[in-house]
């Protein structure tokens, strides 16, 4: 037979668990007004599965509507700067209060002598400074607000009336994500396995009021022990079985833990069964077969195939037509089979049949097997059958 790398594997066994959960939790604080499903309902993606009573939701959005029209509008204001008709009733009001301010100075040196000459009291005087001064800064006011009617608005104005419109827009959409949020939808297609919500109950963010898992979705979960932890990673082949069917299954090792736990010293892996395989359901037990990676430079033989020889181990093989011993190492003992550790390499000739007579050098030539004649098992059917030309 031509030998082969030792292919290891590992059985293991597990629970059949979802892939894919979602546990739903209320976006907003309120009373439940209806509730669409129960527990082994299937869903789809995007169904209502429960409604919060919406109309205080529907108020703050009316609020925060008003107010973002408000700040947008202040803003306009800013941003477009004063009409004509501002400017020109400024201008108005800086005449109206300069036209004042003069009648009133022309006055000045004559009331300064009626009050020097003792004509007019000092109570009367000081009431008439007064006046002017207040005269006086009623046109430096009407002029400030002439000057920035002709020049506009600040930048800092501006960029104010700019920040509250944000802001309100902000309000504006936080409100109306909470008035969707009333509607509580469904994020995957599945069953429901949870329901903990009555109608008429208050709800909030911290509450989970349902769970969904997606049975199309599945993972066998198992662990493995420290020995081969550091063997198993993502794609190595597998062979499952669950509980609920006869009927194996191929698949493959899809996640692999990050730690040992540090109690137990095991590694949990998720195994997944590949697309269009018959799925056992949530819960079920399931086992697998873990083909781990090849090993290169080690082979399996039949016991029966080794011998020893002053207290070493051989094999028959052939090479150039003729019967050779190859000494090997032996490994790990399973039983009928054997682990050879070294002497051996990839495609190998290792003679299988019975070497009663064998010597080294002998020529020998390779035959298939006669199935009619000798039958021979399936591992015999695969191996060369050496057979020596002349008597042995």
């Amino acid at each position: 037979m031509h030998s082969k790398p030792v292919q290891p594997t590992i059985e293991l066994t597990g629970a059949v668990v979802c892939q894919e959960i979602a546990r739903i939790h209320p976006e907003v604080t309120g009373t439940v007004q209806k509730v669409h499903f129960r527990e082994g309902d299937t869903v789809t993606a995007g169904e209502i599965l429960a409604e919060i009573d919406p109309k205080d939701f529907e108020l703050e959005l009316d609020i925060a509507t008003s107010q973002r029209m408000r700040a947008g509008a202040e803003y306009r204001k800013f941003e477009e700067g004063y009409r004509t008709e501002d400017i020109n009733v400024s201008e108005s009001a800086h005449q109206n209060a300069l036209a004042s301010f003069r009648m009133k100075k022309i006055n000045n040196d004559r009331n300064r002598n009626l009050y020097q000459s003792g004509v007019m009291t000092e109570r009367d005087w000081k009431v008439y400074l007064e006046d002017l001064a207040a005269s006086e800064a009623m046109v430096n006011k009407a002029s400030a607000e002439l000057a920035r009617a002709q020049s506009g608005y600040e930048s800092y104005d501006i960029m104010g009336a700019s920040a509250e419109l944000s802001l309100a827009l902000a309000r504006e959409e936080k409100h109306r994500r909470d008035l969707n949020q009333t509607k509580v939808q469904c994020p995957i297609t599945g069953v429901i396995t949870k329901r903990d919500v009555e109608v008429g109950q208050l709800v909030s963010e911290s509450m989970e009021i349902f769970e969904v898992q997606d049975p199309s979705k599945i993972w066998m979960r198992a662990e493995v022990g420290e020995r081969y932890a550091g063997k198993v990673h993502v794609g190595q082949i597998a062979i499952l079985r669950s509980d609920t069917s006869s009927s194996v299954s191929n698949g493959y090792i899809d996640r692999v833990g990050r730690a040992l736990h540090p109690e137990t010293k095991t590694l949990p892996i998720w195994l997944a069964w590949e697309e269009g395989a018959e799925l056992p359901p949530l819960g079920a037990f399931a086992a697998a077969v873990v083909e781990l990676d090849p090993l290169p430079d080690r082979f399996t033989l039949k016991r029966k195939w080794v011998y020893l020889f002053a207290g070493d181990h051989f094999v028959w093989i052939v090479e150039g037509g003729k019967l050779e011993r190859r000494w090997v190492e032996l490994g790990e003992d399973l039983g009928e089979v054997i682990i050879v550790e070294s002497g051996l390499q990839d495609d190998l000739e290792v003679v299988t049949s019975a070497p009663s007579r064998f010597k080294p050098g002998l020529e020998v030539e390779i035959l298939p097997p006669d199935k009619e004649e000798n039958p021979t098992s399936e591992d015999e059917q695969i191996a060369a059958s050496p057979s020596a030309q002349g008597s042995l």
